[in-house]
């Protein structure tokens, strides 16, 4: 599924290496937590499997195909149709719905409305919204919001989903519940790869990694 051989970093500007040849594997259906302290490389990791930056060394294989070296817009291309990203904050545009916020990248694909709208409610209900579907985010709890973006981050049926720090904006409680819907995606098959500061978040994956210093080792 994902697969990083050697994998390096370096940030030109700065001389900094954020990633020092790290070799990853996450197959598919893997539920793998990153944890590590601030500066320790896990950003940089979250936007080189997200094609959201390049290698500067190593090779990156993403569903049998190696995009170490694919064209800024190749890239965009892979992104939009095998990646599913949840952040911390939610990015949702005020003035839509939920349904018109979940259904947002298959409009950008061209999706006919009919169809996106039918798979918005699909994933909406997925996460436990069935009710919410006509609100605006300003009449949703943050915890709910999350629910959002993640139905947003799956509604494309994404090979892998990447949630950054996903849960550190709620309260404990909306903070659960989107952690517990996380082991619901992962039980039907979704494969995830969750970066997090919070060690509990960390151990509800099967497999936990640790960055230090661009390094990456196994927990778990």
């Amino acid at each position: 599924m994902l697969k990083l051989i050697s994998a390096s970093k370096i940030y030109d500007s700065s001389g900094v290496t954020a990633l020092r040849r790290i070799d990853l594997h996450v197959a598919r259906g893997d539920y793998v937590s990153v944890t590590g302290a601030s500066g320790s490389g896990k950003s940089t990791l979250m936007h080189i499997l997200g094609l959201l930056d390049t290698l500067s060394a190593g090779s990156y294989l993403l569903c049998g195909t190696d995009v170490s070296h694919l064209s800024p817009a190749a890239l965009a291309a892979r992104r939009a149709s095998e990646i599913g990203f949840v952040f911390q904050q939610f990015q949702l545009l005020p003035g839509l719905t939920a349904l018109e916020n979940t259904a947002l990248p298959l409009a950008i694909g061209g999706i006919p409305r009919s169809v996106r709208l039918a798979r918005a409610r699909a994933a909406l209900l997925s996460v436990g919204l069935g009710d919410r579907m006509e609100h605006l985010p300003n009449a949703l709890s943050g915890g709910q919001q999350q629910r959002v973006a993640i139905a947003r981050a799956i509604i494309t049926r994404p090979c892998v989903l990447l949630a950054d720090e996903p849960t550190a904006g709620l309260d404990p409680v909306s903070a659960a519940d989107v952690l517990a819907l996380f082991d619901s995606l992962h039980e039907c098959g979704h494969t995830i790869v969750l970066i997090t500061h919070d060690p509990a978040a960390a151990r509800r994956a099967t497999r936990r990694l640790r960055l230090e210093n661009g390094v990456l080792f196994n927990i778990q």
